[in-house]
């Protein structure tokens, strides 16, 4: 299922890589239920580049459902493995 395009991505040192997508909490597909462990395809053009997993959903202080919708990739990540532009989906 599809969960939107990189935004913008913020490397956190000794945590790993967290992505920002351009979809929004609220705007987010109603039957969707990312949690962590789960499973997430990165493509570009249609073909899949990396194939990972959620390591954690992030969320600002206060919360709001109209914040853009971020969740943070294993250490092993950099960001040159995580394009701008590129379409996030579910891996499930």
């Amino acid at each position: 299922m599809f969960v939107g395009k990189i935004l913008e991505t913020f490397e956190i040192k000794g945590r790993g890589i967290v992505v920002a997508t351009d979809t929004t909490y609220e705007k987010l597909p109603h039957d969707l239920r990312l949690k962590i462990g789960d499973s997430v395809e990165l493509r570009m053009g249609g073909a899949v580049i990396l194939q990972t997993r959620i390591v954690g959903i992030e969320h600002c202080n206060p919360w709001s459902p109209t914040l853009p919708f971020a969740f943070l990739l294993p250490r092993d990540l950099s960001k040159a493995d995580v394009p701008v532009g590129s379409e996030v989906w579910s891996g499930e």
